[in-house]
């Protein structure tokens, strides 16, 4: 089993980032990383398993920002630090080994562009309660 500490590092969260994600209070996360109380069996459980970094079934690329990028070709998805995953179609076979995490940054810098952009619709439509049809 992995230390809380040691899960969290591994997604380059903040402590409130970290403990918002996963509806832990902020106090109790910090008692578990500084050893004061630990987490039940379950609760490390369910975060580990929701963390590709801990799942040994993926391959491990690195982006040219040195983040962290998870391979499932069995299932044709790509994944990064925070558990979210995106799948593709194209066959992965052929393609050079030291291309792949540059792909996949690339294609999460523009997921996250997209959830930036959904997010500042609704913020948008809020405000001004414009109909698109």
């Amino acid at each position: 089993m992995h230390h809380i500490k040691e899960l969290r590092a591994s997604t380059n969260l903040s402590q409130s980032a970290f403990a918002d994600m996963f509806g832990i209070p902020l106090s109790t996360l910090r008692k578990w990383e500084q050893n004061q109380s630990s987490p039940p069996a379950y609760v490390m459980n369910f975060i580990e398993k929701s963390l590709p970094s801990f799942k040994k079934e993926y391959s491990i690329h690195k982006g040219k920002n040195g983040q962290l990028y998870y391979l499932d070709t069995t299932n044709k998805k790509v994944g990064d630090a925070l558990g979210n995953w995106i799948s593709f179609t194209e066959d992965i076979n052929g393609v050079m080994e030291e291309n792949i995490g540059i792909y996949i940054e690339r294609l999460f810098v523009k997921y996250y562009q997209a959830i930036d952009e959904f997010n500042d619709d609704l913020k948008f439509d809020k405000i001004e309660k414009i109909s698109w049809r």
